[in-house]
């Protein structure tokens, strides 16, 4: 009896301007979810950050705390809503909507779709790609992969999604008949 070797299959890795409009179709995704989160809890919180708060009854700018509930809320709600955009479409669907219309998914090294954990982990690694000024994105010109960084960081890899069968994801491994006999 053989044992089976399992060698890993060479991907075609989504190259960085199909990943740079998926990112687009993402970003303005969340902008109109954030803008929602803008609308439906500014109506309930109050949120003024006009200048004339700023300002004493003589006129005078004043500097007054930046930091109140009302700010506190809407920062937790927003990052709230990327985390778990980015964590559940990539968990669930194995892509976020811009990479679905591209066709292409997130997965790890082994082809097989994120854990809502692991999945939660590259959106914020995600945060480590945009500061500063997206370079964490542009990594993906210079590696083998066409990973970023927040990839790199959780060891994931961005495949065409005809390249991710239905066993792969669910990280079962199908047997053939042919291997039953000659075993």
């Amino acid at each position: 009896m053989q044992p089976i070797v399992n060698e890993k299959p060479e991907y075609n890795y989504a190259n960085f301007w199909i990943r740079a409009a998926a990112l687009l179709i993402d970003l303005i995704i969340l902008g109109i979810l954030f803008k929602l989160i803008n609308l439906l809890f500014g109506l309930v919180l109050p949120l003024n950050l006009s200048l004339e708060n700023f300002r004493s009854d003589d006129g005078e700018l004043v500097f007054q705390g930046f930091f109140n509930w009302s700010i506190l809320t809407f920062i937790i709600l927003k990052i709230a809503a990327f985390w778990l955009y980015y964590a559940l479409m990539e968990s669930r669907l194995g892509a976020t909507v811009g990479k679905y219309i591209f066709h292409i998914r997130v997965t790890d090294e082994n082809c097989v779709f994120l854990s809502f954990k692991k999945a939660s982990g590259h959106a914020f690694a995600r945060l480590l790609s945009i500061i500063p000024f997206l370079t964490g994105y542009l990594m993906a010109f210079f590696t083998e992969k066409n990973q970023t960084l927040h990839d790199l960081l959780t060891g994931c890899i961005v495949i065409p999604s005809y390249q991710v069968s239905h066993h792969q994801i669910f990280n079962q491994d199908i047997v053939t008949p042919q291997e039953i006999i000659n075993q």
